[in-house]
């Protein structure tokens, strides 16, 4: 069972373990650990660990330069949230706009309609729409908007136009609907982002992971993808790929793959506050220059990173 450690022992135990701590700021570092806590720090530390120094996992770590990590990490979340949420509106407005085009603005709510039965037989696509229209009746009711609440927005269940319907959707439901949705469907929406179906469903499968990462206080810095996005020829020349040709499925193709998708909702959109929060994670360390500092969190060197707009 682990001991309970006093806040200055959890630093030292750190120290004994190879973390440079500035001596001028050990009470600060104290300090910190009562703040962050010591497994946030060791979690933020980990892709420098290192398994040939015995108990020395980490080799001449300065302390500061974990704590800028976890800092870093709050201010990259929030810049690539802000991204992310942009487009979220921009595709839930394409799959507003090919829905109602279609089918009219109730038609949306009839998944025979649209969704693709070489994939969903009748009882898949009635089970579908039935948990589908119980949830948007509820998130309906719970609305603040007044359209919302306006009758001719209705219909006669109390389920609104299809406009208003796809905006109150979460993102997870907005991937559902376009996982099964029509090739057609899908192609129409790809087409304003240029990029393939199978693409398009790829990339807004892994944007709802980071958004949920993002706004969950999770670890986006260090985040490994299990589900590999897809990529094309533009991200496979901005991601690290080693010496064995494997691809780093982590947080360079993420942020490069949110980068493709906003230029072409607003080419100039500003990346100030995300190409610093990278730039600041790529700070030289005691055994890692900055391309190397960029290869760890997946990009394919630190030009990409400083070129980032």
């Amino acid at each position: 069972m682990p001991d309970n450690l006093s806040f200055e022992n959890q630093l030292s135990l750190l120290e004994s373990r190879g973390m440079v701590i500035d001596s001028d700021k050990r009470d600060e570092s104290i300090h910190t650990l009562q703040t962050v806590s010591y497994y946030r720090i060791k979690e933020f530390a980990k892709p420098f660990e290192v398994t040939d120094q015995g108990d020395r996992i980490y080799h001449n770590l300065e302390f500061s330069k974990v704590l800028a990590r976890y800092y870093q990490d709050k201010n990259l979340r929030m810049g690539l949230l802000h991204a992310i949420e942009m487009l979220e509106v921009s595709i839930k407005t394409q799959l507003a706009y090919a829905l109602g085009t279609r089918y009219g603005a109730f038609g949306y709510l009839e998944f025979a309609n649209w969704i693709d039965r070489t994939q969903h037989d009748t009882f898949k696509t009635l089970e579908k729409q039935y948990f589908f229209t119980k949830e948007l009746k509820n998130s309906t009711e719970k609305s603040n908007s007044a359209d919302l609440h306006n009758n001719i927005n209705l219909n006669q269940a109390g389920l609104p136009s299809v406009w208003l319907g796809v905006n109150i959707l979460t993102f997870g439901q907005m991937c559902s609907i376009i996982y099964c949705a029509k090739n057609e469907i899908v192609s129409e929406i790809a087409n304003n982002y240029h990029c393939t179906n199978n693409e398009l469903i790829s990339w807004i499968g892994m944007l709802n992971l980071v958004r949920n990462v993002c706004a969950h206080n999770g670890n986006l810095v260090n985040i490994s993808l299990r589900k590999k996005p897809l990529l094309n020829n533009e991200l496979e020349s901005y991601i690290f790929i080693d010496q064995d040709n494997h691809r780093s499925f982590k947080l360079g193709v993420i942020v490069m793959t949110i980068n493709m998708l906003v230029h072409n909702i607003n080419p100039k959109y500003q990346w100030d506050d995300v190409r610093k929060s990278l730039k600041s994670l790529c700070v030289k360390t005691q055994l890692y220059n900055r391309d190397e500092m960029a290869n760890i969190i997946g990009f394919k060197d630190f030009s990409i990173i400083k070129s980032l707009h």
